[in-house]
């Protein structure tokens, strides 16, 4: 079993955009929030001050993540307090009968659940893992096999990783660990020892 840290560029455009995806979400509770202090007839103000706590809590998280939490480690927990403060609201907006506040509410709840785990999971190390199944590729919320039997060749450099399928397609990755001669030669070994085996059977 062999594993390369890789860019992925797709994952490496999400972890970029979650800060904007903060920002909006921000804004879309602080106006929600207002909404509600309307529906109050701008009275207690108590009930809303944690919806605007979070939402300015976003905003500033994601005008300055990359600033304030390169490693994401927050990123969860803040995803986690919105989804609580847009189900809150929606519960709230459903006294009010207007299905136009508690619908869009509960839809960025939806919205901010899918985020928490595809979030958490593009946070992380991606790495391509080898082993006998084939190569397993780190996606959104699960990773992507594919199988020894779909690939012709497997060639690994120092800079760049890439995986030619058998239908004229190739997948090219940049190799963000630094990888020795003797590793790269071991991990072209072994990948051409599992494409032969396949190609025997």
């Amino acid at each position: 079993m062999y594993s390369v840290t890789v860019k992925i560029e797709g994952i490496d455009r999400r972890r970029k955009s979650s800060g904007l995806l903060h920002i909006v979400i921000g804004f879309f509770l602080l106006a929600k929030g207002a909404d509600y202090y309307k529906y109050l007839d701008y009275g207690f103000f108590l009930p809303v001050l944690p919806f605007f706590i979070v939402a300015l809590f976003s905003l500033i998280y994601g005008f300055m993540r990359r600033r304030i939490d390169m490693t994401a480690r927050w990123n969860y927990w803040l995803r986690l307090t919105q989804l609580v403060c847009f189900t809150a609201l929606g519960i709230a907006f459903l006294k009010t009968g207007r299905s136009i506040d508690y619908v869009g509410v509960f839809a960025f709840a939806a919205f901010t659940i899918l985020l928490m785990f595809s979030e958490r999971k593009i946070f992380q190390e991606t790495s391509i893992l080898f082993d006998t199944a084939g190569a397993h590729i780190p996606g959104y919320y699960r990773e992507h096999l594919v199988p020894w039997e779909d690939l012709k060749e497997v060639v690994v450099r120092e800079d760049f990783l890439t995986l030619f399928h058998v239908h004229k397609k190739y997948l090219q990755y940049q190799v963000l660990q630094d990888l020795s001669v003797i590793e790269i030669s071991k991990l072209n070994d072994f990948c051409k020892e599992q494409m032969g085996v396949r190609v025997r059977v």
